[in-house]
């Protein structure tokens, strides 16, 4: 029996159970007993409400977010994508400093990078860890925990606070969605931390997202579009919608 599976045995017989509990019952970390409630969380499996665990009974269980699966959304408008993962790596040049966050769109920008330049590259994401891998000369940063199997997503709050320590001078992100309020939401709260900390920490941010996106909203929102420097999306965003960009004043590009 794996670990998550004990966590669910140990709720289903004692219904709340503390993070600080389930530590010693598994003799495990609480930091690595709260990476697993957060996931069952996400799973609707469980509520973690102020560092206790409440079992959720399976009439209830139903995923707290939208699902996603990576793997399915890189092939959804996937030349869009393609058009603007490279319109974005065009934009960097010899001894950058870039960040690039997970997502299917982002994972273009990781396929056509530039080969034969110098560069640092700092990322959380499997999918761009395994390009990056292809670049002998370039520097990685990878800021490491947990892994997330749905998005190839590394979390932790050491990570975090490596990605703000880290001197970014161009940061790609990825959305789930652009509301009519101009949020930028992601699918889940530690998106969200990720997210937020590459736009603290970096000189120039750049927003990845197929037209498909706009007009969406998730349920964590982590920045605004006018936090963005610029925006690449595809030629098929609506007239409404590059209006909108256009009143902002943003750069933006429709490939």
């Amino acid at each position: 029996m794996n670990r998550l599976d004990k966590i669910m045995k140990i709720l289903t017989l004692q219904s709340g159970v503390s993070i600080k509990d389930f530590s010693k019952q598994l003799e495990v970390s609480e930091i690595t007993v709260r990476r697993d409630l957060q996931y069952l969380e996400q799973q609707g499996r469980l509520r973690l409400i102020n560092g206790v665990a409440i079992y959720r009974p399976a009439v209830e269980a139903a995923p707290v977010y939208p699902e996603y699966n990576l793997a399915y959304e890189y092939t959804v408008f996937k030349e869009n994508k393609e058009r603007i993962g490279r319109k974005a790596a065009s934009l960097i040049e010899p001894n950058d400093v870039v960040a690039i966050d997970c997502g299917s769109t982002t994972e273009y920008l990781s396929r056509n990078l530039p080969p034969d330049i110098h560069m640092t590259v700092l990322t959380y994401s499997m999918n761009t860890l395994l390009e990056l891998d292809k670049h002998p000369n370039y520097d990685v940063i990878c800021s490491g925990g947990y892994l997330y199997p749905n998005t190839q997503m590394f979390y932790s709050p050491e990570g975090i606070s490596l990605v703000k320590r880290t001197c970014i001078n161009k940061a790609f992100l990825s959305a789930a969605g652009i509301s009519n309020r101009l949020n930028v939401t992601c699918i889940a709260p530690h998106e969200m931390d990720a997210k937020s900390a590459l736009m603290e920490s970096s000189q120039s941010k750049i927003l990845l997202a197929d037209s498909s996106k706009f007009g969406k909203i998730f349920p964590t929102a982590f920045s605004l579009l006018t936090d963005f420097d610029i925006v690449i999306t595809d030629n098929e965003l609506s007239a409404e919608w590059q209006n909108i960009l256009k009143s902002t004043g943003i750069t933006f590009y429709l490939v």
